[in-house]
């Protein structure tokens, strides 16, 4: 997981500053969502400890509260919004630069490129690999970078209150991150035989729609189809297989975070009966055990796509790493646009057509070849 992140990172290149500044505003904004959490606890717990000892409440600091909240949730927009207009653009503009190069690739490539990479490959490289890192590679940087900053933000918290509660925390976070580890590397593995149902259901609609005219002709379009539809239920039992492989890691992961959670409020809840914290701070650390986890829990839908990025990757850099036939090119100034054949040979496999031919066509004039076929 790690090794694609940093290879998602990599990829953004000229726009990683933006990406960067991203995650500070991120973390900001974490703060600021925290802050009402406590905030709340902090008001809940005066309220209660106020009638337990039937002394007056400042009715005053209900409004104070209710002012600073709606400041805090003010700035958490603001940051919020702040980095989804430096983040949200990237992976447009990173899928854009791509298209082009890889347009340009295409037409760089020889002919022969093109009979050794089928057809089916190219179009799901350029469509679906693009499209997947459009819709997941920053999203997935997104929610694992903002889903620890938030997590950290709260453990430092944890940690200047109450260091046991925030070494429980810290447990649970670093067990669930082992099982995501493992939806990880899950992924990896079955990521190129996805990719490869994929190619084959891609390849196998193109071949359908480049006959359709010859098999409507002959009335054979049942059996045309029958590639297509094999194609589609292949896809289909391979997908299904892959998704439920992923059950364990993700009920384990969260079974981790909600244990946390749950041990969490129980350690500030004996705390607090044994008089080493007082009730609104064991109510603030109680409020805390529900969303600590919070922005941890949707990291798994992350880790079940670095395998498929990866491949979608290499794909790309399949595509545009080829040779090309000017790779080693260089300008030059023709005097004439004669063409001339020296000793050439050519033939299909083992059948030889042409042998040792030398010809000239001079410009300007049209010259053909006619075999016995006519």
């Amino acid at each position: 997981m790690f090794k694609t992140v940093k290879r998602i990172i990599d990829w953004c290149g000229e726009f990683r500053g933006k990406l960067y500044l991203g995650f500070v505003m991120t973390f900001f904004s974490h703060i600021f969502t925290a802050m009402p959490l406590a905030l709340a606890a902090y008001t809940i717990g005066r309220l209660i400890e106020a009638q337990q000892s039937n002394t007056a409440f400042d009715t005053s600091w209900i409004w104070k509260s209710i002012v600073i909240q709606i400041v805090l949730v003010f700035f958490r927009f603001l940051f919020d919004y702040f980095r989804a207009r430096l983040q949200e653009p990237i992976r447009y503009q990173l899928t854009a630069r791509d298209r082009f190069a890889v347009g340009d690739a295409l037409k760089r490539v020889s002919l022969g490129y093109f009979g050794q990479v089928s057809t089916g490959n190219i179009l799901s490289s350029i469509t679906k690999g693009l499209s997947m890192l459009e819709g997941m590679g920053i999203r997935m940087i997104d929610n694992f970078v903002g889903g620890y900053l938030n997590f950290l933000v709260i453990f430092i918290g944890l940690a200047a209150c109450s260091p046991v509660t925030a070494l429980i925390a810290l447990a649970a976070a670093l067990l669930s991150l082992c099982f995501m580890l493992i939806i990880s590397h899950y992924s990896r593995v079955n990521s190129p035989v996805e990719a490869q149902a994929n190619r084959d259901m891609t390849g196998a609609v193109i071949e359908y729609a480049r006959g359709l005219a010859v098999v409507k002709s002959f009335g054979k379009t049942g059996a045309s189809m029958e590639s297509v539809t094999n194609a589609v239920r292949g896809s289909k039992k391979i997908h299904l297989k892959i998704e439920w492989g992923y059950i364990p890691g993700n009920a384990l992961h969260l079974l981790a975070l909600k244990c946390g959670g749950i041990g969490l409020a129980m350690a500030a809840a004996l705390q607090c009966m044994r008089g080493d914290m007082n009730f609104s701070m064991m109510l603030m650390f109680v409020f805390f055990s529900f969303s600590i986890f919070a922005s941890l829990e949707p990291i798994s839908n992350s880790a079940h796509t670095p395998g498929v990025i990866d491949d979608a990757m290499d794909q790309l850099d399949a595509l545009k790493g080829e040779n090309f036939i000017d790779a080693d090119g260089r300008d030059i100034r023709l005097s004439n646009y004669n063409i001339e054949f020296r000793n050439v040979d050519f033939g299909y496999d083992s059948r030889k057509i042409l042998k040792n031919v030398s010809f000239s066509i001079p410009e300007k004039t049209s010259t053909a070849i006619v075999g016995p076929s006519g």
